[in-house]
C-alpha cells in the first residue's frame, strides 16, 4: 500500500486526490486489515483449523506461562496435544490437557502422535540432560524448540550469532531506546496518531467535564504530580473520579477494614467498592474514561500513547533499581500492565512489566499494546 501511495505522487498519478484522504484511508485499510487478520484467526481457532499440533515437555510454572502466551496471542495457532513429564509441577496443566508420558517415554510419545513440533519448557534442566533431549527428539521432528534459563532477561531486541569453530552461541542485546532515531519515531507516532484521537473524543471531554461538575463538588480535573522521563516531576491530567476529602475517607476505611487495608498495601488500590469514588467516578473508571485527559500530556510532550505507567513521587523508594530503568523513557497511557491484567497486578509485578518494555521496546509493540488497549477496555478487564 505504501508503495501504490508513493507511486501515486512521485508518478503524478495522483491528480487531485487529497494527500489527508489518502492518508485517512491508509489508516483505515491498517486497522481493517490487522481487525479482519485478528478476527479470521479467532474463527479459524475456534474451528480448530490451521493449527499445528505441538506437545511440551515439562509441566511446570515455564510450562503454565507459555500456554498464557498461546492464549493471549491468536497468531501463534498452536494446538496442544499434551505434555510429557514425569511429575508435574503445575497443578492446573494436567486437568486441561493430558500427560502423554515420561521424560523415558519421550521418543515412543512422538512416534505415536506423528508430532512434528515439540518445545522443551524446562529451563532448570542441566545441559547434559537438556542436550540428550535435543539429540533424541531433532531427527524425529521438523521443529525443536527449548525455553532457556533466561526469564525476565530482555528478548524483543535480541540477536543471535553462532560461533560454528567454538559450538558457542552469542546473544547480543539492543537498546533501542537509546538510538536517537528510534527516539524521534516514537515521537513521530505519538504526535500523529495522538492528534487523529483527539479530534474524535473533544465532544465527549467536554461531555464528561459537564457530568462531574453536575456530580459532586470540586474541579473537573484531578492534576497530581508523576515521575516522568529522567526523573523528571510532570503533571498529570486526569478527570476527577473521587471526593475531595478522599485522603481522609481512604484513612477511615482501611482504619476499619483490614481487608482493603492488606488490598491496599499489594495492589496501592481498593478492589470493588471504594467509598472515595463518585457516582460518575464509577462509571469513568470502569472505562477508563478519566485517562482520557491525558491525550494533552502526550500533546505537550509529558507522555506517550505507549510506555510505563506514570509512578507517584511517593512510590520511589519502593521502585527501587527499576526507577533509573522506568525513567529512561516518557510514561504512557497505557502499556503491557494495562493489557495484562491492570488492577489486578501487584505493584511489585508492575515494575518488571514496565521495566520489560523498556528493555524489548519496539514500534509494532506500541502498535499491538494500542491495539489489544482497545478490547481490554471495552471487556472492562480488570477495572474497578
Amino acid at each position: 500500500m505504501m508503495v501504490s501511495i508513493v507511486l501515486m505522487y512521485f508518478g503524478h498519478i495522483a491528480g487531485g486526490i487529497s494527500r489527508i484522504y489518502v492518508c485517512l484511508l491508509a489508516i483505515w485499510a491498517f486497522g481493517f486489515l490487522c481487525s479482519f487478520r485478528y478476527f479470521l484467526k479467532k474463527i479459524l481457532i475456534k474451528c480448530n483449523m490451521f493449527l499445528e499440533p505441538v506437545i511440551i515437555i515439562g509441566a511446570g510454572k515455564t510450562a503454565e506461562l507459555i500456554i498464557n502466551e498461546f492464549k493471549n496471542d491468536i497468531g501463534l495457532g498452536v494446538n496442544i496435544l499434551g505434555f510429557i513429564d514425569d511429575d508435574p509441577i503445575s497443578k492446573v496443566l494436567p486437568q486441561e490437557y493430558p500427560i502423554l508420558g515420561t521424560f523415558d517415554e519421550t521418543e515412543e510419545v512422538i512416534k505415536k502422535t506423528k508430532v512434528k513440533t515439540v518445545l522443551i519448557a524446562a529451563p532448570g534442566l542441566k545441559k547434559n540432560e537438556l542436550l540428550k533431549l535435543v539429540n533424541l527428539i531433532q531427527p524425529l521432528v521438523k521443529n525443536l524448540a527449548f525455553i532457556p534459563d533466561l526469564i525476565g532477561a530482555p528478548v524483543g531486541n535480541m540477536q543471535i550469532e553462532r560461533l560454528y569453530d567454538s559450538q558457542l552461541i552469542l546473544l547480543k542485546i539492543k537498546n533501542n531506546l537509546s538510538r536517537r532515531y528510534n527516539r524521534i519515531l516514537k515521537k513521530i507516532f505519538d504526535t500523529i496518531v495522538g492528534v487523529i484521537i483527539f479530534i474524535p473524543i473533544a465532544p465527549i471531554l467536554i461531555l464528561i467535564a459537564i457530568a462531574i461538575k453536575i456530580d459532586s463538588e470540586g474541579s473537573i480535573f484531578f492534576n497530581a504530580k508523576r515521575i516522568g522521563k529522567n526523573n523528571v516531576e510532570f503533571t498529570c491530567y486526569k478527570f476527577r473520579t473521587m471526593y475531595n476529602d478522599s485522603d481522609k475517607i481512604l484513612e477511615n476505611y482501611l482504619a476499619n477494614n483490614k481487608k482493603a487495608a492488606d488490598e491496599w498495601r499489594i495492589f496501592r488500590k481498593i478492589k470493588g467498592y471504594d467509598p472515595r469514588v463518585t457516582k460518575v467516578g464509577i462509571w469513568l473508571r470502569r472505562y477508563s474514561l478519566d485517562e482520557l485527559p491525558q491525550i494533552l500530556n502526550v500533546l505537550t510532550g509529558n507522555m506517550s500513547l505507549v510506555g510505563p505507567r506514570p509512578y507517584l513521587p511517593k512510590e520511589k523508594n519502593e521502585m527501587g533499581t527499576y526507577l533509573n530503568i522506568i525513567t529512561n523513557t516518557l510514561p504512557g497511557i497505557t502499556g503491557l500492565w494495562q493489557i495484562r491484567g491492570r488492577n489486578e497486578i501487584t505493584f511489585s509485578d508492575r515494575l518488571k512489566m514496565d521495566a520489560w518494555y523498556i528493555q524489548n521496546w519496539s514500534v509494532w509493540i506500541d502498535v499491538v499494546l494500542l491495539y489489544k488497549t482497545i478490547f481490554i477496555v471495552l471487556n472492562k478487564n480488570g477495572a474497578y
